[in-house]
């Protein structure tokens, strides 16, 4: 594809394009002309007609949000600030070579009525609504796009503490962890990179953020303590199941483990405490 401006108008036989597009590819001729963010069209529009769709690299930007129309054949792009730490943090990020634009100008006898166009329109949107609903293109799209809006916040609802112990000691392992959430722990699992020979038993205990500033008090989360049976990877076979006696965490309540017994030879172990929060 050639780099700059590319504009296609298509008509067969009866078939007619309702609109006008313009793809633009960033690259160094582009930048050197000074247009900054201003994007000229080649295809007049009238401003406040939602005549445009404009697109930035696959994503739909919204009018006002994305862009704005600056005059009949001119928009600006709005594309955030740059984050923290950049060279140009807080300054309006620029385009870079690789950036695409694409942008499709409804023809204005089509624009503001026409049965023919709001069914192409909606049917562009019905697309956007159906891949909406999936996560992956090869997954099986959620039955509504309200279930998959509640898959995601379930999904950021849970949270997971992870404590790497590469050489494995009995005693403490010298490090506490800060949860700074509320939330019930629905899941604690431990593997191993080398299985030990004898079993090895975990406890996980917690205290809260006033205790760990004064006295320090820390309770076992544990009726029934994790373990790893003799030359097993993972906890998830044990023979002898966790069980929690105080799933509930609060805001500020530090965690740690202690090796209650240690099998022999048993090395990189990983602990993960599941969170649900609340």
């Amino acid at each position: 594809m050639a780099q700059g401006t590319k504009m296609i108008l298509k008509r067969y036989g009866n078939e007619v394009m309702y609109w006008n597009e313009q793809e633009i590819i960033v690259d160094s001729d582009y930048l050197d002309r000074g247009h900054g963010l201003n994007v000229h069209l080649d295809y007049e529009y009238r401003r406040d007609t939602k005549q445009l769709d404009v697109f930035f690299n696959g994503h739909r930007l919204s009018e006002g949000i994305g862009y704005e129309e600056v005059d009949p054949s001119t928009i600006r792009l709005k594309l955030g600030n740059y984050q923290e730490g950049h060279p140009s943090e807080g300054q309006p990020i620029q385009l870079a070579i690789g950036d695409e634009i694409f942008i499709r100008v409804w023809k204005p006898e089509y624009s503001r009525c026409g049965g023919e166009v709001a069914g192409l329109r909606l049917e562009l949107l019905e697309k956007e609504v159906w891949k909406a609903r999936q996560y992956k293109d090869t997954d099986t799209p959620h039955p509504t796009l309200d279930d998959r809006l509640d898959d995601i916040e379930r999904r950021m609802e849970t949270k997971t503490m992870i404590i790497v112990m590469n050489r494995v000691t009995t005693g403490l392992f010298k490090l506490d962890m800060r949860f700074p959430y509320d939330g019930i722990i629905s899941e604690v699992y431990a593997s191993c990179a080398k299985a030990g020979t004898e079993r090895t038993v975990l406890q996980v205990a917690k205290c809260s953020q006033a205790s760990y500033d004064a006295a320090q008090e820390w309770t076992n989360i544990f009726k029934n303590d994790l373990v790893f049976d003799a030359n097993s990877s993972s906890t998830k076979t044990s023979s002898s199941p966790y069980s929690l006696k105080d799933p509930n965490v609060e805001k500020g309540d530090h965690f740690r483990v202690n090796v209650v017994e240690l099998g022999k030879g048993i090395e990189g172990v990983v602990l993960e405490v599941v969170i649900n929060l609340i």
